[in-house]
C-alpha cells in the first residue's frame, strides 16, 4: 500500500524515481489483500499484479533511500548493513527531519539524507510514534486509517 501511495504521490512530477516495496518476511509472493486493493481504489489508485517479496541485498545496496514502516524493519536493515542505516528512515521520521532541514532543492540526495541522519541520536532509527503499524488481519477501517 505504501509503494502504491508513494508512486501516486510522485506521478506527474519532474523526477523519475524507482519505487519498490519489500518486507522483512516476504509472505511467499502473496498478492495484495482485498482490503489494500479496495482502499487504494477508493483513492483512485489501481493496484495490479503486486506480490509481496522479501528485501534483498541488491535492493539495499541499490537504494538511495530506504523508507521503513517500523523500527523493527529499520533495525533489520541496519543490522545487516550498518552503512544503510544512514539512509534508512521511518516514513514519519523522514517527514519530521525533512521539515527541520528544509527542502532538498538542488542538493544531492546523499548530502540531504546525511543532514537528516546527523539530526538523529547515534544508533537511533526513528521514534515509536513514527511507526506505521501493519494493518494485516485488521478491519478495512484500520486499512483506511493506515493509508491516511
Amino acid at each position: 500500500m505504501a509503494e502504491a501511495l508513494i508512486r501516486d504521490h510522485l506521478e506527474g512530477g519532474s523526477l523519475r524515481i524507482d519505487v519498490q516495496s519489500a518486507g522483512t518476511l516476504g509472505w511467499n509472493e502473496a498478492p495484495a489483500t482485498p482490503y489494500v486493493i479496495e482502499v487504494l481504489a477508493e483513492r483512485g489508485i489501481e493496484l495490479v499484479g503486486h506480490v509481496s517479496r522479501k528485501i534483498t541485498r541488491a535492493q539495499v545496496d541499490d537504494a538511495s533511500l530506504i523508507i521503513a514502516m517500523t523500527r523493527t524493519h529499520a533495525w533489520s536493515i541496519a543490522a545487516h548493513d550498518p552503512e544503510a542505516a544512514a539512509r534508512t528512515f521511518l516514513l514519519d521520521e523522514l517527514v519530521r527531519l525533512g521539515t527541520q532541514v528544509g527542502p532538498r532543492g538542488g542538493e544531492l540526495l546523499d548530502a540531504w539524507l546525511a543532514e537528516l541522519d546527523a539530526l538523529r541520536p547515534p544508533g537511533r532509527l526513528g521514534r515509536a510514534n513514527e511507526e506505521v503499524a501493519d494493518p494485516a488481519g485488521e478491519s478495512i477501517e484500520v486499512y483506511r486509517a493506515t493509508a491516511a
